[in-house]
C-alpha cells in the first residue's frame, strides 16, 4: 500500500510542503584515532555541520530530490540564535534549497550546539548535546497557514505542545505526518494518534513499550495500535522492522559497506530518503529499502554535507 492512499487525493502533491519541526543546532565533529574514557587525543579531522534528527532528514530528502523534474519544496521550522553557528547552519540549509524564512531567530537565545566524536576505527559517534538557553516555539500565523497547505510533515517529538499543534493541522487538511522516535520523553505518546508513520530507534522503542525492550517486532505491532498506518524500528547494522495495518511486521536488511567512517546522522539520513521515496509513491517496504541503500552510501564519507547522497548514487 503506497502513501496516495492517504494523502487527500484533490490536493496538488507538488505543491504542498513537506515541513521538518524539532530541534536544530550545529555539529561541532572531531574525528580521532579512537574515543577513550579521561584520555587526550589529536583530531584528524574537524568540520561543522547542521544537526538535528528533522533537519538532517530535509537535507537527506534535498540531496536525493536535487535532480528531479518536480522538487517539493522543503521548509524548515526551528528555533536559532543570532549567533555565528546560526549564521552557519542557515547558509548551509539555503545551498540545499530549504526554506529557513520560518525558521525563529531569537536575540538573547544561544544556538544549540552539539560536540562529536567519530571513532577512526568503526565510525561511531559520542554526542554532547548543549541546548542553548531554554525556550519554547510557538507557532505564528504565517506558519499555521503553510502547515493548512503542508503535505508531509516530519517531528522529533521536541516543543511537544507545538508539534501536537501542528500534527492536529497537518492531518484536519489531510496531509500525512511522521514521528523520528530517537528517544521516548515523557508526554510524547501524545503525538502517536496524530502519526501515520512512526518509526523509532531501537532506544525509542524500548522507552516507548518497557514491557517489550527487546521485541522490536511486537513494538511495530503495539505502535500500529495507536493509529498510524506505518510503524518501524531501526536496528542499526541489522537493519529495520517494518509493518503496516494490513501487513504485519517484516525485516529489511541493511547493505553492507565495504568501510564505515562516519555514522553521525546515519538515522536521520535514513528518514529522509525513507520520506522521499515513500512520499513519491513506493510502499513502505521499497521505501525502506532504498532508505537503506541511501544510508550505507552516507556512512562511507564524513559529513552530511558531503555525505548525502544523489539519488544517482543509491
Amino acid at each position: 500500500q503506497n502513501r496516495m492512499d492517504f494523502v487527500n487525493p484533490a490536493s496538488d502533491q507538488n505543491t504542498r510542503a513537506v515541513v521538518g519541526l524539532g530541534i536544530l543546532n550545529q555539529d561541532l565533529v572531531a574525528v580521532v584515532p579512537k574515543c577513550e574514557r579521561d584520555q587526550k587525543s589529536d583530531a584528524q579531522l574537524y568540520y561543522e555541520q547542521p544537526g538535528g534528527p528533522v533537519h538532517v532528514a530535509l537535507l537527506a530528502f534535498a540531496r536525493l530530490q536535487k535532480d528531479d523534474k518536480n522538487k517539493q519544496p522543503l521548509v524548515s521550522f526551528g528555533i536559532l540564535g543570532q549567533d555565528d553557528h546560526a549564521l552557519s547552519i542557515l547558509k548551509q540549509l539555503k545551498q540545499e534549497n530549504i526554506d529557513t524564512t520560518h525558521l525563529q531567530q531569537l536575540p538573547n537565545h544561544k544556538t544549540n550546539c552539539s560536540l562529536v566524536m567519530i571513532d577512526q576505527r568503526d565510525g561511531t559517534r559520542t554526542i554532547a548535546t548543549y541546548q542553548g538557553t531554554p525556550q519554547s516555539l510557538t507557532l505564528t500565523k504565517s506558519q499555521e497557514e503553510l502547515l493548512k497547505k503542508t503535505g508531509l510533515l516530519h517531528i522529533d517529538g521536541r516543543y511537544l505542545p507545538t508539534a501536537l499543534a501542528a500534527a492536529k493541522i497537518v492531518k484536519e487538511n489531510g496531509g500525512l505526518v511522521s514521528y523520528d522516535l530517537g528517544t521516548m520523553r515523557p508526554g510524547c505518546e501524545q503525538l502517536f494518534p496524530f502519526c501515520d508513520i512512526i518509526i523509532s530507534s531501537k532506544k525509542g522503542g524500548s522507552g516507548a513499550f518497557p514491557d517489550i525492550s527487546e521485541e522490536p517486532f511486537e513494538q511495530t505491532k503495539r505502535f500500529l495500535k495507536f493509529g498510524p498506518k506505518v510503524a518501524g524500528v531501526t536496528l542499526g547494522q541489522q537493519g529495520l522492522v517494518i509493518a503496516t495495518k494490513e501487513d504485519g511486521p517484516v525485516l529489511v536488511n541493511s547493505f553492507q559497506t565495504e568501510k564505515v567512517v562516519d555514522t553521525c546522522g546515519a538515522g536521520d539520513c535514513f528518514h529522509g530518503a525513507f520520506l522521499y521515496k515513500y512520499y513519491s509513491g513506493s510502499s513502505p517496504i521499497e521505501a525502506a529499502q532504498f532508505a537503506a541503500a541511501a544510508t550505507a552510501v552516507r556512512v562511507r564519507q564524513y559529513g552530511n554535507m558531503s555525505a548525502l547522497p544523489l539519488k544517482s548514487e543509491v
